[in-house]
């Protein structure tokens, strides 16, 4: 099924908690950093962090405010002013379902 630019099979939903990030590259230099989700969906999310993280390599990550926990690939990395805001497509068949409202919080 071919996708046109700008459409998404998940609507992403806005969040702005820690992630934690870990990684080895092809080089095999392993790397750790702490960013910040920008936004999430079912299959993927985007995080902005203080280093750059090549597109293909794979990343296990946590983020307990969500809570999510797993592996990903970063699918892109481009820079923003002096950050990189890395799209990350889950992998090994984890999605994320966002909470149900809390009745009782009405």
């Amino acid at each position: 099924m071919a996708r046109t630019r700008g459409l998404r099979r998940h609507e992403r939903v806005a969040q702005s908690v820690p992630v934690q990030l870990n990684w080895k590259d092809a080089r095999g230099t392993e790397g750790f950093t702490t960013g910040t989700c920008v936004d999430i969906s079912p299959a993927g999310m985007r995080v902005i962090v203080p280093v750059r993280i090549d597109e293909g390599v794979y990343v296990s990550f946590r983020a307990e405010k969500l809570p999510l926990q797993g592996s990903a690939s970063v699918r892109a990395c481009a820079r923003k002013g002096a950050k990189y805001i890395i799209g990350l497509e889950f992998s090994g068949g984890l999605k994320w379902q966002p909470k149900p409202p809390d009745p009782e919080a009405s």
